[in-house]
């Protein structure tokens, strides 16, 4: 199957609503899309992490799910 091109602000954008479906304490979270060597990842700070326990499982499902069906368009 053949992935989709995306930017990271698009991927972002789609990310965060994805996010948001699970709550308002999420809706602020700092994420951000960065590119690496098989694809991309999503990153956000330990801080926040440590106080969030549950966004590190989130992210995960959703980056899964994600990165399946899209890549980084490249500049």
């Amino acid at each position: 199957m053949s992935k989709t091109k995306i930017s990271s602000t698009d991927l972002l954008w789609i990310f965060r609503e994805r996010l948001s479906a699970f709550g308002d304490r999420f809706k602020r979270a700092p994420i951000a899309i960065v590119p690496v060597e098989d694809g991309w990842e999503v990153v956000t700070s330990q801080r926040y992490r440590n106080a969030e326990p549950q966004l590190a499982k989130r992210i995960a499902q959703i980056q899964a799910e994600l990165r399946a069906v899209y890549r980084l368009a490249r500049d």
